[in-house]
């Protein structure tokens, strides 16, 4: 008997095979179809996908017999895998090579082998697509074409098995470094929120320490001044005073804080109210300004909102533009309306020239304001903007317009025309 000796590549051989991942696996139907074809056109009771490992020949797919694998030593196709075309015994018994081997003399009893390697793209083969018979026998042309036409499906298999498992580790690598990338990104969120944590808690000192400051000085005073009434009254109102303003801040933040809310309680609401809502709102501080307000009526517009909070945005816009207005010679506030397929635009212009492009990039950051201390606490356009992108929407300046704009948007879905 001559045994199965290595090749001329083994460990490359070897190396090649261990990459496909397929040694041990379970069984597959595409290989299980194609042995079952072989078996089928060769007329032979077995057929086998053997892969040719270092010291046996495994079994990923087997007709005709139980066996998983057998030692690579006595293999028919331990010989088989140093050809290059189909490897035919055709009566092992009167064959010097194989007559006394265990598999002929034993079960299976293997009297006709044919093998054909399976050659991968690198030209390394892996083991053999074969087929076996217990009787003597000879493949056509045509069955020889077939079983190698065979192999090279068994080793397109391997291959499309192999693709897969690169593309598998290479999706878990892409998982992997995502979960990375998200740990990362949520750093430097908590980064930036902390980063904001201090902005917002220098404008709070800021703004608190002012009016502290005043109720801080006066209160030492009012001990001197207790027999004063008019100069006591005067002391207290400006304490009182800081005081509402402390109180004013403390409203802002609250709102600030609870503005990803304020779609709790959305309704479809009548445009018009609100915009009614709004200007009677302001009327008060507009009858010592005078401005000239320019609103649209009688509108048959409705949209999915909080109506207070949408209420809360245009009081805001609509309050500033006043104040913007206030030492203007001409004073007027235009309430324009635009509805097309992305939904509806409110947009608040004043008769002021705009606002400077050096600030224009600050506006909508808590705390910050053009007005002078004490008139405003800075949270208005930050808790504004809050509300309009709760609602889908946004609100932002409008550098292009001639005049100082802010424009309210929000979405298709959120508004309807009865």
């Amino acid at each position: 008997m001559k045994f199965a000796q290595p090749t001329s590549n083994e460990q490359e051989r070897l190396q090649a095979l261990l990459d496909y991942e397929v040694l041990d696996t379970a069984p597959e139907l595409a290989y299980d179809d194609l042995t079952q074809l072989a078996s089928s056109i060769c007329g032979t009771p077995i057929a086998l996908v053997s892969l040719v490992d270092g010291n046996r020949q495994w079994f990923k797919s087997k007709h005709g017999l139980e066996a998983p694998e057998t030692p690579r030593d006595v293999s028919f196709c331990g010989h088989a895998i140093h050809e290059i075309d189909v490897f035919e015994i055709r009566d092992a018994h009167v064959d010097e090579r194989f007559a006394d081997n265990p598999l002929v003399t034993g079960g299976p009893f293997v009297r006709f082998y044919a093998g054909m390697p399976l050659i991968n793209p690198q030209g390394v083969a892996l083991g053999t697509l074969c087929v076996i018979d217990h009787q003597p026998r000879e493949l056509s042309s045509d069955q020889r074409k077939s079983l190698a036409s065979l192999a090279r499906q068994v080793v397109s298999q391997l291959e499309l098995r192999k693709s897969l498992g690169v593309m598998k580790k290479q999706f878990e690598e892409l998982k992997e470094l995502t979960g990375k990338f998200r740990e990362q990104q949520a750093q430097l969120m908590h980064a930036s929120r902390l980063a904001s944590l201090g902005e917002m808690s220098a404008g709070i000192s800021h703004e608190i320490n002012n009016p502290l400051a005043i109720i801080a000085g006066t209160i030492p005073m009012l001990e001197s001044l207790r027999f004063d009434e008019e100069k006591f009254r005067s002391r207290t109102t400006r304490a009182l005073s800081a005081v509402s303003r402390i109180e004013r801040i403390i409203s802002g933040l609250r709102k600030f804080s609870r503005s990803d809310s304020t779609c709790d309680s959305a309704t479809w609401v009548d445009l018009n109210s609100i915009i009614v809502d709004t200007f009677e709102i302001i009327g008060p501080l507009n009858s010592k300004i005078g401005a000239r307000i320019i609103a649209p009526k009688h509108l048959n517009i409705e949209i999915h909102c909080n109506p207070v909070a949408i209420t809360q945005v245009l009081v805001n816009l609509a309050s500033n533009a006043l104040f913007a207005t206030e030492t203007l010679a001409e004073k007027w506030i235009d309430l324009r309306l635009e509805v097309n397929e992305s939904g509806v635009f409110l947009r608040i212009v004043d008769s002021g020239a705009g606002i400077d492009e050096k600030i224009q990039s600050k506006l909508f950051q808590p705390f910050f304001t053009t007005k002078p201390v004490g008139a405003g606490t800075g949270l208005g356009l930050s808790i504004s903007k809050g509300i309009a992108e709760v609602h889908g929407g946004s609100l932002r300046y409008v550098p292009s317009e001639a005049n100082t704009c802010f424009e309210l948007f929000l979405p298709r879905e959120r508004v309807r025309t009865p």
